[in-house]
């Protein structure tokens, strides 16, 4: 995900700029250093995050991150609304069987 070869296969559309709060500083100055934030970083991205990186390339790493893990969570609501859906069904269809008499039942 953090190869900048791989990554900018496709022409950049625009390059916008961002301004970044103290709290941004902070937290960016956190990725680059060896803490347990650098860490996750690493393991959501996949990949090792060099020291050096520019700032450009951590921020959007840090972009792909986010939108990876706003596209699981798409998926994961669908999945749950499938799963209501589905398990809406399941009592409808019991309570349609509840109503029907055995098949045993005209047998006498």
């Amino acid at each position: 995900m953090c190869d900048m070869a791989a990554r900018f296969d496709q022409p950049v559309v625009r390059r916008p700029a961002l301004p970044l709060t103290e709290r941004d500083e902070r937290a960016l100055a956190l990725l680059r250093a060896d803490t347990p934030e650098r860490e996750a970083l690493t393991r959501l991205a996949g990949a090792a995050i060099p020291v050096d990186m520019s700032e450009g390339r951590l921020l959007h790493t840090l972009i792909d991150i986010a939108l990876m893990k706003v596209h699981e969570e798409v998926e994961a609501s669908g999945y749950a609304e499938l799963a209501r859906e589905r398990a809406g069904g399941v009592g409808d269809r019991r309570a349609v069987a509840r109503r029907r008499p055995p098949s045993w039942a005209e047998e006498e």
